[in-house]
């Protein structure tokens, strides 16, 4: 029993520090996201590489979601040209689909917009809070994550994130 005792300590320590590195293993990993835009187009964003993507988890009947549209649209039309895209994913329900068309109509988002249900792979999971966007940079790292309540989001902020990921404007 005594050599038991001897080798316990030394275990539990490896196993706890296997257990706080594996979701630092997990961070690292690019994330991941399929599914297809109500356009009808497939969207991967492991494609994306060499773009900087804003993936944006929102919904219909959330206020802050409604909220933060004006200020995605100007960005994405301030930064599409040099290389940003935009993919909000829309966390309604399959039978809400007028209403999402409806919302994209009347916020004139230009960017794609899918539904999360047709996800075929989504490492984001589902969002317990919404609205939700993720900076995803051109090597496909996570770099940034908005939410209301911790970073909103606005152009300024979008662009203090953003700018620094990019190259130069060409002249």
């Amino acid at each position: 029993m005594k050599t038991f005792a001897f080798f316990r300590a030394p275990v539990l320590l490896a196993l706890a520090l296997l257990a706080l590195a594996a979701p630092l293993g997990a961070a690292e990993a690019p994330p991941v996201l399929t599914l297809t835009t109500l356009a009808g187009e497939d969207f991967d964003l492991g494609h994306q590489r060499g773009h900087v993507v804003l993936v944006h988890f929102w919904a219909t009947w959330c206020p802050p979601c409604i909220e933060e549209m004006p200020a995605l649209q100007t960005f994405y039309e301030r930064y599409r040209k040099r290389g940003v895209d935009v993919i909000a994913v829309s966390q309604d329900r399959t039978r809400d689909l007028d209403e999402v068309h409806h919302m994209m109509h009347h916020m004139q988002m230009s960017y794609p917009v899918a539904m999360a249900h047709t996800a075929s792979r989504n490492s984001f999971g589902e969002q317990a809070a919404l609205p939700v966007t993720y900076v995803i940079d051109t090597e496909g790292k996570l770099r940034a994550e908005l939410r209301p309540k911790t970073q909103p989001l606005t152009v300024d902020a979008l662009s203090r994130i953003v700018e620094p990921l990019l190259p130069p404007p060409a002249p």
